[in-house]
């Protein structure tokens, strides 16, 4: 038995106008999207708070109006507290199974969200 679809796209076609909220984003600490990637102090592109000044421009270009954090997985055990206090502390992020330290919480979020929008915090 064979099945047959058919697809008709019409680019004329409007049914109303798409909020640009909805293009929004996520930032979790898996792989690079934190460390070595936003962040990561040390790095010749990286500004005095340890914000990757290339990321920072190519995050204004995608044209993310909305970014969560923390996301994904990352958010399944987060407590704000985690994302407080100094930089030494650490915690075993019960989704990766990792040692998470505490250099990039939620002070330094919001700093990149004010720059990645063109503003300072």
């Amino acid at each position: 038995m064979t099945s047959t679809a058919r697809l008709t796209l019409d680019p004329a076609f409007l049914i109303g106008p798409v909020e640009p909220r909805l293009f929004g984003s996520f930032v979790e600490h898996m792989g690079r999207c934190v460390h070595t990637g936003i962040f990561e102090p040390g790095h010749p592109l990286a500004d005095a708070d340890g914000f990757r000044a290339d990321v920072l421009e190519l995050t204004r270009e995608l044209g993310v109006t909305v970014v969560r954090y923390p996301g994904g997985n990352f958010v399944s055990n987060y407590r704000w507290e985690d994302g407080v206090g100094p930089a030494e502390l650490a915690r075993l992020d019960l989704a990766w199974r990792s040692l998470e330290d505490n250099s990039f919480g939620l002070n330094e979020f919001m700093a990149w969200a004010a720059r990645a929008a063109g503003r300072h915090w």
